[in-house]
């Protein structure tokens, strides 16, 4: 496995894998939300990740497996001292294999490389390997809270979002 920064070749990869994750957590119910969901963060996020990702103090990278994109994260600057870690999704067929975990620990050592003593992330109820893969890495959970309003961070509808946190020194 080789972790590499985004290169555009990746985009289309990157896209599917995100758009098919947040489908399959989709619930009865909801998939007009999580569609509009979707085309928000696209629009705002995925497909424009070089101008995203490239402002100083951010970051996104690959897990590339065999020649295929198998994962993604992205490092998001909040301040001086903190980052947010954002987009950590794997491929399906390449999950239950500690690549989620893998992820973390590479992008908490890029967040230290650019001088951060704090890293924070969220998940959704919809997440609980992505919750219990946090706590067991050592987030303290600081709050959660129903999401209201959709963005292109949360899906909205009074879902609840788990919020972490992690010292880095």
């Amino acid at each position: 496995m080789n972790i590499r920064p985004f290169a555009p070749a990746d985009h289309a990869r990157v896209r599917d894998i995100f758009i098919n994750w947040n489908r399959h957590i989709t619930q009865p119910g909801m998939e007009d939300l999580f569609e509009s969901y979707i085309q928000l963060a696209l629009d705002e996020e995925i497909n424009c990740l070089p101008e995203y990702y490239g402002r100083p103090g951010f970051g996104f990278w690959v897990a590339e497996i065999d020649g295929t994109v198998a994962g993604m994260v992205g490092l998001e600057r909040l301040n001086d001292n903190e980052a947010e870690v954002r987009r950590m999704y794997v491929a399906a067929e390449f999950r239950r294999k500690g690549l989620g975990r893998t992820l973390l620990a590479f992008v908490e050592d890029r967040a230290r490389d650019l001088g951060y003593t704090r890293i924070v992330l969220s998940t959704s109820a919809l997440q609980p390997q992505a919750k219990a893969l946090y706590e067991v890495s050592g987030y303290d959970l600081e709050r959660e809270e129903a999401s209201t309003t959709q963005t292109k961070r949360t899906v909205g509808s009074g879902l609840t979002r788990y919020y972490f946190a992690k010292p880095l020194v």
